[in-house]
């Protein structure tokens, strides 16, 4: 009897044992099916948010280029307006200064730099036109 007794204890704690492990193995393997959803889930968040950051940072480039852009082009208008001004008043002085024989000399000067003047800015406003 006590042979008999000491096998089903025996056997009690074989099962026992083998209990254990099959419950710890489902747990374990339900708790790596449960890290790898979480990891996913981290990874994804992470990976939407560095997304925001780069879209965030192509729209502010994208707004100071556009800025740049837009400011050259307006200050180059202004420029060739300042220059269609003085060619015309170049080029009125210079007549003035060649016709009454005041500076002919000048006045010729004056004509040929405000004809340059002119063909310079008239150029430059066909290229950005």
């Amino acid at each position: 009897m006590k042979v008999l007794w000491k096998t089903l204890t025996l056997s009690a704690i074989l099962i026992f044992i083998a209990l254990v492990l099959a419950l710890s193995t489902y747990n374990i393997a339900y708790a790596q099916e449960h890290r790898n959803a979480v990891n996913e889930t981290m990874t994804s968040l992470f990976n939407n948010f560095l997304d925001g950051i780069k879209t965030s940072i192509d729209k502010f480039l994208t707004s100071t280029q556009s800025a740049f852009i837009y400011l050259i082009h307006r200050g180059l208008e202004v420029l060739i307006t300042i220059a269609r001004a003085s060619y015309i008043a170049l080029g009125l002085l210079g007549l003035v200064l060649w016709a009454t024989g005041i500076s002919p000399y000048r006045g010729r000067h004056l004509i040929v730099g405000s004809i340059i003047l002119a063909i310079v800015s008239e150029v430059a406003y066909g290229l950005i036109g």
